[in-house]
């Protein structure tokens, strides 16, 4: 098969049915020049026939003698590709109408650009859409890589999908392929990370591809309740921070400043994983309640009322005099989640002028930190830190700086 300007790579393992959509997606796109390689792991069901049955000349069927796991099939879709831009589709999604010429389109406007990313569109196992959207705060069109690690350790919704994805080659072989440094499943993370680290990349705001979610996948496993994946996208944002430290940016001492924040909340978070992991490691629950209520009581005068961000997990079991009023709050009683960051700076400004002291957030809600940034940034450059450890992150709110 001779060189095509795009290579559509398809790493499959005993799913003969729904490879065949996906293998049909992918061979239905209005783009001229593409191949399709299926890397079949050594599957024991049908994928050969399934291949085979679709007797079209753009389509070549390659078999692992022996299952190398999904990051090395990963890379040997990398190491077979000979195209300059490359695709991989996982064998249950479904490439939509124009994934590969949008993509390509991008690429080649846009030549420092390392990959192309769309928005993917979830559905479940029958492909109804499942209404989720994890990439509302990425930005449309080429952005900085570096601005793009930023928004993940702010925990911004930036979120990347492999199928939705069309890679540069030459950017693959400056970067390296996937690896798992920290986690099996946060090796497509890990290579986001260093191929933005090195140069810009593209978002197109789009859904182009059908990202199935369903109990079968790996990765939907790993991050259900109960599930080690949230701990290998910790340690990956961990990285994040020493490619930045690596930058120009970081010459500013601000900059650092705010990455040595970011990294202490990564870390804070990276431990909090293992608490569940190594039962004797930290406090029990009833004793970081102890502590955290005695912690308030010294930081809040009596007749004082503190703001308590806690998810609403804590104050059935806090037994404080202390005033502690819920963060949202109508009426006196907890009412969710801001919307945004100007929400809750709107509120906390009336709870201030209504009396609220302090606000204190406790470990349960301490991710408001990260998602939350303009409003941790106001309450920052604004209020004292009036105490800072692992139950309690608290702001003085009853003078400004």
């Amino acid at each position: 098969m001779d060189p095509t300007k795009v290579t559509i790579a398809m790493p499959t393992y005993n799913r003969a049915a729904l490879l065949k959509g996906a293998l049909a997606s992918a061979l239905a796109q209005d783009y001229a020049d593409f191949q399709v390689i299926v890397i079949d792991n050594a599957s024991t069901d049908d994928t050969e026939a399934v291949v085979r049955s679709f007797s079209d000349p753009r389509v070549a069927y390659i078999r692992n003698e022996a299952n190398l796991g999904c990051t090395r099939n990963f890379n040997r879709a990398i190491e077979l590709n000979s195209s300059p831009y490359l695709s991989i589709l996982m064998d249950d999604d479904i490439m939509l109408p124009g994934f590969i010429s949008e993509t390509a389109r991008m690429l080649d406007e846009h030549p420092a650009v390392a990959f192309c990313f769309t928005a993917p569109r979830y559905v479940n196992f029958d492909r109804v859409s499942l209404g989720v959207n994890r990439t509302h705060d990425m930005p449309a069109g080429v952005i900085d890589g570096l601005n793009y690690l930023e928004l993940h350790l702010n925990a911004r919704e930036c979120w990347i999908e492999p199928s939705t994805v069309m890679m540069r080659r030459s950017a693959l072989s400056a970067a390296g392929a996937f690896d798992s440094p920290h986690s099996k499943h946060s090796d497509d993370l890990n290579l986001w990370f260093r191929l933005a680290a090195r140069a810009p990349i593209a978002f197109i705001p789009k859904e182009l591809v059908e990202v199935r979610v369903h109990d079968g996948q790996l990765s939907e496993a790993a991050y259900r309740s109960g599930g080690y994946g949230h701990y290998g996208t910790i340690a990956e944002r961990i990285d994040a921070v020493s490619y930045l430290l690596q930058s120009d940016r970081a010459r500013d001492a601000r900059y650092r400043d705010w990455l040595a924040d970011r990294l202490r909340s990564l870390h804070s978070s990276q431990s909090s994983q293992l608490y569940g992991l190594i039962p004797d490691l930290y406090y029990s629950h009833a004793e970081r309640v102890a502590m955290a209520e005695q912690e308030l009581e010294r930081l809040v005068p009596p007749g004082g009322a503190v703001i308590l961000v806690d998810q609403n997990e804590l104050v059935s079991e806090l037994t404080t005099a202390r005033r502690r009023l819920p963060f949202l709050e109508n009426h006196g009683q907890y009412w969710g989640l801001p919307p945004d960051d100007s929400a809750a700076i709107r509120e906390l400004e009336r709870m201030r002028a209504e009396g609220a002291g302090f606000i204190a957030f406790a470990w349960p809600a301490f991710w408001w930190l990260d998602y939350y940034a303009a409003f941790r940034d106001y309450l920052s450059a604004r209020f004292q830190c009036a105490m800072r450890n692992s139950r309690l992150i608290a702001f003085d709110l009853r003078s400004e700086r």
